[in-house]
């Protein structure tokens, strides 16, 4: 098994374990290995071009980590059992080649690495082999069955510390990572320790030449098992989409019926935890996670994130993110449901608001006439007996002055009548009729006032709630009153826009101004409508500065 990189920095530390790896191989392989293998020089040769060959027929039993088994391992096992210790570790050391060195994609520590620790491992199966005390043909069975668990442990071993080392994973996921292939790897692993066996004897039997017999039946052989394992790793990795796309359905099914942030928490930590298959994950609502976990923000909700282990892999990584994905998704639902909520309650306030002021409205109207109206008939009524009697008394003269008092009564009921009734009709605003009265409030300002005015409002209106319809025009019509008191302005301009989500109005005029933060006392007028659009979740500003005008800005819900 090797671990191939293509990273141009690396951690100190492992540089440091790769420069440890290389010092013991070579100390270990020469001189003695070269010593060896100038008694044999064909056998090493041959069995040079053996594990070259060998090695490129890689098997990738984890692609995603790039961890690879080979037709090298069983022939690295039969060079442990056939060849003493020093010239084992130097076989495993100069025969193992991957596919990117010859290429040239290996970077220089990376073939290092692997040819140490592959080295190292025949070495280490070698010596266990050897260590054996009896003879004859079990000791051979024996001794490749020792020497491959060996070689697998101290391969695996390398590897293991070589991924924690460079950072990729922490130690326990780097162990998990690297021992993967071989809990369910029985058969492979069983079909390695045959060849070795097949190696050794035919070896032992037939001699060097064996190994050109070999290496036909051996190259088909494995060219089929390295097509197997890729069709399994490409069935298993499609067997861990499904379920992650089975967890997301059933993730995204559940959030379509939460109603709290709560119960959204709730719901998107379970299925967190039934992905990962871990309690070390953890889901804030402010972000704050313990310091050992790496944060996957929650999009559209932050400072929503999801603690997941540091060392967590991509594809756990890619699980996180479509869980944050569809809680951020339930946790905006609920923020628009939740602000929808808050409108219609304010647009409610604001409706009840409107009724209140119109019921004190109509009784301060009634209280009015009754007041200032009434008096002004009954003292025409008591005026006209008068009139009757000085007729009959035949003084005409007193009739006459009589009768203009009671044409000046008449005259000042009336007056204050019409003054009544105009009030009521600016309590009147029927629905859809919100550009009228805009239009109405204006040209009143402007045959009162000679100002010249201008409306900007889209015709037709789109259909709008009748709370908002008054709220608006009574808010202008403030305004314009106003202006009309007290900005001495030639110029007036009101703008309604209408989006998808806000109703904007500007009112603007050329006046003197003012300072809005130095308003007289007893002057209410612009409180009291502050007042109103703040109750229905609207904002209120007024821009003005002394001799240049001022700008009033209203945006309420739509």
């Amino acid at each position: 098994m090797s671990a191939q990189t293509s990273e141009a920095a690396l951690p100190r530390l492992y540089r440091a374990y790769i420069l440890i790896l290389l010092v013991g191989a070579v100390v270990w392989a020469v001189p003695s290995g070269v010593q060896h293998a100038a008694r044999q020089p064909l056998d090493a040769f041959l069995w040079l071009g053996f594990l070259l060959a060998g090695n490129l027929l890689a098997i990738p039993m984890l692609p995603r980590w790039r961890l690879n088994v080979s037709l090298g391992t069983p022939v690295h096992v039969a060079a442990a059992v056939i060849f003493p210790v020093p010239m084992a570790v130097m076989l495993g050391f100069l025969g193992f080649t991957a596919e990117p060195e010859l290429k040239r994609q290996a970077p220089l520590w990376a073939s290092g690495f692997n040819r140490s620790q592959v080295g190292l491992a025949t070495g280490a199966a070698s010596l266990a082999a050897h260590a054996l005390p009896f003879q004859g043909a079990f000791r051979l069975i024996a001794a490749t069955a020792i020497a491959a668990v060996v070689f697998t442990a101290a391969n695996t071993a390398a590897v293991t510390v070589g991924l924690w080392l460079r950072r990729i994973l922490g130690l326990a996921a780097a162990a998990r990572v690297s021992a993967a292939p071989f809990p369910h790897f029985a058969a492979d692993y069983a079909f390695v320790s045959l060849l070795a066996l097949l190696i050794v004897f035919a070896y032992i039997d037939v001699g060097r030449w064996a190994i050109a017999l070999l290496a036909i039946p051996l190259w088909l052989g494995f060219n089929t098992l390295r097509s197997a394992r890729e069709a399994e790793d490409r069935a298993e990795q499609l067997a861990e989409t499904v379920r992650e796309l089975e967890t997301l359905n059933a993730l995204a099914t559940e959030l379509l019926t939460v109603r709290t942030i709560d119960q959204s928490v709730a719901t998107g930590r379970g299925a967190l935890l039934t992905a990962l298959a871990t309690n070390d994950i953890d889901l804030s609502l402010t972000g704050d996670l313990q310091e050992h976990l790496r944060a996957v923000k929650v999009p559209g909700a932050a400072p929503v994130a999801l603690g997941v282990p540091a060392d967590s892999s991509d594809d756990v990584l890619r699980v996180a993110e479509g869980i944050a994905g569809l809680l951020g998704m339930a946790l905006q639902r609920l923020n628009l449901e939740q602000e929808l909520a808050d409108v219609q309650e304010a647009r409610i306030a604001l409706t009840g608001q409107i009724l209140e002021e119109g019921t004190r409205e109509r009784s301060r109207i009634a209280l009015e006439i009754h007041d200032e109206v009434l008096p002004y008939f009954a003292a025409a009524e008591i005026q006209a007996d008068n009139v009757s009697s000085a007729l009959g008394a035949a003084l005409p003269d007193r009739a006459i002055e009589i009768a203009g008092r009671t044409r000046d009564a008449v005259h000042g009921g009336i007056k204050q009548l019409r003054e009544v009734l105009e009030a009521l009709r600016r309590q009147v605003v029927v629905p859809g009729g919100l550009r009228d009265g805009l239009a109405a409030a204006l040209e009143e300002l402007r045959v009162e006032r000679n100002v010249e005015v201008v409306l900007d409002v889209p015709d037709p209106l789109p259909p709008l709630p009748l709370a908002l319809e008054i709220l608006i025009l009574e808010t202008v019509r403030g305004c314009l009153t106003n202006i009309a008191r007290h900005a001495e302005a030639d110029q007036v301009q009101v703008r309604l826009e209408v989006a998808e989500t806000v109703i904007a109005v500007e009112i603007c005029d050329n006046g003197r101004g003012f300072d809005p933060a130095a308003v007289p006392a007893g002057h209410h007028g612009l409180a009291l409508m502050a007042q109103r659009v703040s109750l229905a979740r609207g904002k209120f500003e007024v821009a003005s500065v002394s001799g240049q005008g001022t700008k009033v800005l209203v945006e309420v819900p739509a």
